[in-house]
C-alpha cells in the first residue's frame, strides 16, 4: 500500500510540473507575440528622426522626438 500511495504522488506531482512548465511556456509565448506588432512610426520635424508614435512628442498634428526640439520648434516659429 505504501509504495501505491508514493507511486501516485510522484505521478501527480509529474503531471503539476508538466502542466506548470506548459502554462509558463505560452504565456512567454503570448508575450513574445505582442512585442512583435508592429508600431506606428512617426518623423520628428526637426531632425528627421523616426520614432515609434507613443514615445514622440506632440504638439497639433506634428511629432517631436523630444523635449529639445519640440521648444525649438516653438522658439523658430516666433
Amino acid at each position: 500500500m505504501g509504495i501505491r500511495l508514493l507511486l501516485i504522488i510522484l505521478a501527480v506531482g509529474a503531471v503539476y510540473i508538466m502542466v506548470r512548465r506548459y502554462l509558463v511556456r505560452a504565456r512567454k509565448t503570448s508575450v513574445n507575440r505582442q512585442k512583435n506588432v508592429a508600431e506606428n512610426m512617426v518623423r520628428c520635424e526637426v531632425c528627421g528622426t523616426f520614432l515609434p508614435e507613443r514615445e514622440a512628442l506632440e504638439r497639433g498634428s506634428l511629432f517631436y522626438c523630444s523635449r529639445e526640439h519640440l521648444d525649438q520648434a516653438s522658439h523658430d516659429k516666433s
